[in-house]
């Protein structure tokens, strides 16, 4: 378990699953599934996250030398668990359940450092053998002639074909909706739907400088600040969508300029 300072440093702590906090970013090493969780606390800005990243990764491709040995050398993937978005997200909350499972096995210390996993085992159940089944004479019956008959043929009712499903496409702050089929788009339409991105993106760089954008998988935006998410938000057609936990976490006032700014520069179009 390793602990993630500001600086991009990382210290190998005492496993404890306590050291989890909401200001820190913890790195836990699990050579015996070959992962690497990296795990943030709901207090740690965009920096602190992006730093650990960097962190995790160069623990994976290079492992961490005790003695002789290196532990997590063949470390295969990270997992990264944001904890704002537990319990509101379904893959993250899943990936943190899996998580918790690695943090409450039981351990036994060996040094610098690194634990091992008590495999574990309850006590096995006897086997039981079973009582031998009374056996009784029985004469056997004359045998029966049984006169065949004839089946009459049953006509197949037609089968009719499902009807079929139609796909629903939502969004929110964290969740990733799997689209299958997209809207067919005009050029001049797509043209105006990414303008109006981008008039979004102009208007929250008036507020801050430093912002981190990401596109999801289905299409929709996300935006960060330092100090956490901003908005997020789909285009649906040549509209935008922003999600009900959108400027939440900034001030009203900042929100405000943000939407008049944004205002001014849609009159334009």
């Amino acid at each position: 378990m390793f602990h993630v300072k500001d600086g991009g440093v990382s210290d190998p702590i005492k496993w404890n699953k306590d050291s989890l906090q909401p200001d820190r970013s913890i790195i836990i090493l699990d050579e015996a599934s070959s992962t690497l969780f990296l795990w943030h606390g709901t207090q740690q800005g965009l920096v602190q996250r992006r730093t650990a990243l960097r962190q995790a990764q160069s623990l994976k491709g290079h492992g961490y030398t005790v003695g002789k040995s290196i532990i997590g050398r063949d470390t295969k993937e990270v997992i990264e668990i944001d904890a704002r978005k537990v319990g509101r997200e379904p893959a993250t909350t899943e990936l943190n359940e899996k998580l918790q499972e690695v943090l409450n096995k039981k351990f036994q210390e060996i040094g610098d450092f690194i634990v091992n996993f008590d495999a574990g085992g309850g006590t096995p159940i006897p086997k039981v053998a079973p009582k031998p089944a009374a056996t009784k004479t029985v004469s056997e019956p004359a045998p029966v002639k049984v006169t065949p008959i004839k089946a009459a043929p049953v006509k197949a009712a037609p089968v009719k074909a499902a009807p079929k499903t139609q796909k629903v496409e939502f969004a929110s702050e964290y969740s990733e909706p799997e689209v299958k089929e997209a809207p067919v788009q005009s050029e001049d339409d797509k043209l105006l739907a990414d303008t109006r991105v981008g008039m979004i993106l102009i208007s929250i760089l008036q507020k801050y400088d430093d912002i981190w954008v990401s596109k999801k998988p289905d299409g929709s935006y996300a935006v960060e600040m330092m100090d956490g998410p901003i908005c997020s938000f789909t285009v649906s057609g040549t509209s935008i969508k922003f999600s009900s936990n959108s400027f939440s976490g900034i001030s009203t006032n900042i929100k405000t300029e943000i939407q008049q700014f944004f205002k001014s520069l849609s009159k334009l179009l």
